[in-house]
């Protein structure tokens, strides 16, 4: 076999191992499945950026979210498919939504609505805002931010 059609099936070899690791997800869960799998659940996540968070999705629809020293209580409520948050100490009033996409056993991959990830980012789990994983099992999630 020539150098060129080794290169080629190296080439074609490596392709397919990266694709094989990618973690195509069809859709983000539904808000059945959000409260089957989260509710209920001590969350610790990331954002993209790096900094780290911490939230407690009660069973009531209520939340308590940490982040550095900073605690803040939420309500939860689903609208349409998306989780959407309001915190009575935000600055801001608005509720933060989310898409949540599950990325293996115990990982979870928040997407804003506004989020400019595309379907195809979505899928393949490129470009969240914020990924978590349940305290109470070692996480799943493979990113660089993870330590």
């Amino acid at each position: 076999m020539s150098n060129a059609g080794i290169i080629f099936l190296l080439f074609v070899s490596s392709l397919s191992n990266s694709l094989a690791q990618a973690q195509f997800t069809p859709g983000p869960l539904s808000p059945s499945e959000i409260q089957i799998q989260l509710l209920g659940h001590s969350l610790i996540g990331e954002y993209s950026s790096g900094a780290r968070w911490s939230e407690q999705l009660h069973s009531n629809m209520t939340s308590t979210y940490v982040e550095d020293d900073s605690t803040m209580h939420g309500v939860m409520d689903f609208i349409g498919p998306v989780l959407c948050f309001t915190y009575s100490q935000s600055d801001d009033p608005n509720p933060h939504c989310f898409e949540i996409w599950k990325r293996g056993a115990n990982c979870f991959d928040f997407y804003g609505i506004d989020d400019i990830a595309g379907l195809s980012d979505r899928r393949f789990g490129r470009g969240w805002l914020a990924r978590a994983w349940k305290t109470d099992r070692a996480s799943t999630c493979q990113s660089d931010l993870i330590g």
